[in-house]
């Protein structure tokens, strides 16, 4: 998906289209969007900004994700950026699985940044739901395995002869200037999972490609209207009707799951401008909502030379552990996922995530509560009650989640405590 550059008085549009090479397995295809530079004489901010915060080291000891770059052309100092925004990823989310990223620094048009990708399966062994379209990162996490070995995740191109370059993560970029880090940061997310199959073609709304068979993608099965009716409910929002394209144009349009409603404590406002923007509408946060240089700022569509963000924020990270990722370090404690106490009390998982046999989450009160822990799927269908029992103050209650009987794919446990409630999602892979 794209970045665009935020501008004042003008937006230039991005494209995307199927990338050359597509993996078959599965049904394997990959999609990548061109990220484009602002036009001659575009006007921009007069503010510099600052950079938020600092891109932060991970230290190998610490990471959840192994991610394995191939660089093709690229210097060193434009290497360093990049790696420092996949090392940020490295500590944000969890898998056993390899995440494969190309990145190419290659001359490409004047006009272009850059573009970037996942490939995307669906129907493999372990698949949550079937017909919808995973990337191949959180697909090979489900399935336990490289659906497609030696093949990338995540396919990234960047313009080697762009001179507008600022390819220091440890610094401020200047005014003049387009944060390489920042960039990158963003095109991962899009490549984990942040990305969505509905666009909007000739005045109508589609789930995927015109005339394709490739959507849904597992975003868009959390996205829905003010009114809370989902964009695939097809009694309201037919595939290929005007009554789609009219709520993906001007909204407002939602992503509303359990992780992002529980982190932020209401549905994820995406970009939906009155017209259709191809490469920026849908598959980003609300421009107007989450503010430049603010870590959720990291994914609306539009950047401004010298902004820079260090870190996803709590809406980005939210999003992807309800697509489907475990999440761990600074999004873990954003989420939820974490021993601090939240509205009175806390819930904590304690056990392996993924997990094929048995993991555990801990409860713990603040004060004397009525606690239920209901385990529901990833379309929301209550799977069992784990545990529903009154609790003490600073009691503490553990509650075992078994595998056994459960398909592969994402859960949540819900746990109430009176009018309040959390949630701690889990991943069950065989």
């Amino acid at each position: 998906m794209a970045f665009l550059p935020r501008s004042l008085f003008a937006a230039v549009l991005a494209a995307c289209a199927p990338a050359t090479a597509a993996q078959t397995e599965a049904g394997g295809v990959a999609e990548t969007c061109r990220l484009p530079v602002d036009a001659p004489g575009t006007a921009h901010p007069a503010e510099v900004y600052r950079r938020l915060r600092p891109v932060e080291a991970c230290p190998a000891a610490e990471r959840t994700a192994r991610f394995e770059v191939e660089y093709v052309g690229f210097p060193d100092d434009a290497r360093a950026a990049f790696q420092a925004a996949v090392d940020v990823w490295a500590c944000r989310v969890e898998t056993d699985q390899t995440v494969r990223i190309r990145a190419r620094w290659e001359a490409l048009d004047a006009t272009t940044l850059g573009n970037a990708g996942p490939f995307l399966f669906r129907n493999f062994d372990g698949a949550p739901i079937r017909d919808t379209w995973y990337p191949s990162a959180l697909a090979d996490a489900f399935a336990g395995r490289d659906i497609a070995p030696g093949e990338p995740d995540i396919l990234a191109r960047f313009n080697g002869t762009f001179a507008s370059w600022h390819l220091d993560p440890a610094t401020t970029p200047p005014p003049d200037r387009y944060d390489l880090t920042t960039v990158v940061l963003h095109e991962i997310a899009h490549g984990l999972g942040l990305i969505g199959a509905l666009t909007v073609e000739n005045g109508l709304g589609y789930a995927g490609a015109p005339g394709s068979t490739r959507g849904p993608y597992a975003f868009d099965r959390y996205t829905e209207d003010a009114a809370g009716t989902p964009l695939l409910n097809t009694a309201v929002y037919p595939d290929g009707s005007a009554a789609l394209a009219d709520a993906l144009q001007g909204g407002p349009v939602f992503f509303d799951g359990l992780a992002v409603r529980q982190a932020t404590g209401a549905p994820a406002a995406l970009f939906a401008p009155a017209a259709w923007n191809e490469g920026a509408s849908y598959s980003h946060l609300d421009e107007s909502t989450y503010a430049p240089n603010t870590p959720d700022g990291l994914m609306t569509p539009f950047l401004a030379r010298g902004e820079a963000i260090g870190e996803p924020g709590t809406a980005v990270c939210a999003v992807l552990a309800d697509v489907g990722w475990p999440l761990a370090g600074d999004c873990a404690a954003r989420v939820g996922d974490h021993p601090d106490v939240v509205a009175g009390f806390a819930v904590v998982r304690t056990g392996p995530n993924p997990f094929s046999r048995q993991t555990a989450v801990r409860i713990t009160a603040a004060a004397p509560t009525d606690l239920r822990a209901t385990l529901v799927d990833a379309a929301g269908r209550r799977v069992a009650v784990l545990v529903d029992r009154s609790a003490g103050a600073g009691e503490s209650v553990r509650v075992e989640v078994s595998a056994d009987g459960l398909a592969a794919g994402v859960y949540h446990v819900f746990v109430t405590a009176g009018d309040e409630a959390q949630v701690v999602s889990l991943v069950v892979v065989r």
